[in-house]
């Protein structure tokens, strides 16, 4: 398989999208029956990945996703953006999932990465510079030394993976949750909006709140209270799955289809004004399960090519 992506902002070819086992195969694995809201969570997923998938090929992206079936639990099936970052024509592969290993066969171009700890979202590539987020010292140099070659580097130190941090939406205007990145001094004919917890973000709309305190930030169930069954079974056998969605801004993860054109999952009418004011037409989709996998439209899913 032939793979391109020198920026965010050329016209989306090829991507791939996460997936989640059915509830049968999830009882097979955990030797276990499950709670009608773990239930509920796998079949709405697997609807909203197959209304997805409908999107993008309707906008003529051809769309790859591979089956799951494990033997044992897996963590980043639906989360895909983990496990690399498309540098050009190279895939650097951050994690070796095992669920994407026939499509690490197929890629000629590859590299799997000495350095661990470097997480593909903290790696963001656009046409001449790419900034390195969040990278411990010894993962730095590594990234630093493969790309600077070609690019300038420009580093930062955020908490949490960038995608949920900035976004760089062709090149019209940057959304961010703060003042995360020298943007006037790198890019000063591109407008910023700002957006956090507190002013517009997505937390605002959270009216499972209270569900969500009763995981300490962690997770909850779109439309569902949560019983004590429901989290000491997640928490006991399904841990690896979820995160700590109280901190993360699904406003800003949003997969770029081409310069005028985006997909996004969130309901903030703020940040979809403001991006159609900019001619950027924004195609809403469903990802009720968020705050469940921590992941928004950016994290499942991972860009395999865009026009040259």
């Amino acid at each position: 398989m032939e793979v391109w992506i020198p920026n965010q902002k050329n016209r989306l070819k090829k991507v791939l999208l996460g997936s989640v086992p059915t509830p049968t195969v999830l009882k097979k694995v955990l030797k276990k029956s499950l709670p009608k809201a773990i239930e509920k969570v796998l079949v709405e997923t697997q609807e909203d990945l197959d209304e997805i998938k409908k999107k993008y090929q309707s906008l003529d992206v051809e769309v790859f996703s591979y089956d799951v079936e494990p033997t044992i639990l897996v963590q980043d099936s639906i989360n895909v953006r983990n496990g690399f970052v498309v540098v050009d024509d190279h895939m650097f592969i951050t994690e070796e999932l095992d669920t994407l290993a026939p499509l690490y066969e197929a890629v000629e171009h590859k590299t799997f990465c000495d350095h661990r700890g470097a997480y593909a979202p903290d790696i963001y590539i656009h046409d001449d510079y790419a900034i390195l987020d969040q990278l411990d010292h010894g993962v730095y140099r590594y990234w630093r030394d493969k790309l600077s070659k070609k690019r300038k580097i420009i580093t930062a130190f955020n908490e949490g993976h960038s995608d949920s941090i900035y976004c760089n939406v062709a090149d019209k205007i940057w959304l961010t949750n703060g003042d995360v990145l020298p943007f006037k001094k790198h890019w000063p004919d591109i407008p910023v909006m700002e957006l956090s917890v507190t002013n517009g973000g997505e937390i605002n709309d959270w009216s499972d709140y209270e569900e969500l305190q009763k995981t300490h930030g962690g997770w909850f169930i779109n439309n569902h209270e949560l019983s004590k069954e429901d989290i000491n079974f997640t928490e006991e056998h399904l841990k690896i799955w979820t995160g700590y969605c109280e901190e993360t801004l699904f406003d800003i993860n949003m997969s770029i289809i081409d310069k005028n054109n985006v997909m996004a999952i969130s309901q903030n009418s703020q940040v979809y004004d403001r991006l159609e004011s900019f001619g950027v037409k924004v195609h809403k989709v469903p990802f009720r399960h968020r705050f469940f996998w921590d992941g928004g439209l950016h994290c499942i899913t991972n860009d395999l090519a865009r026009e040259k």
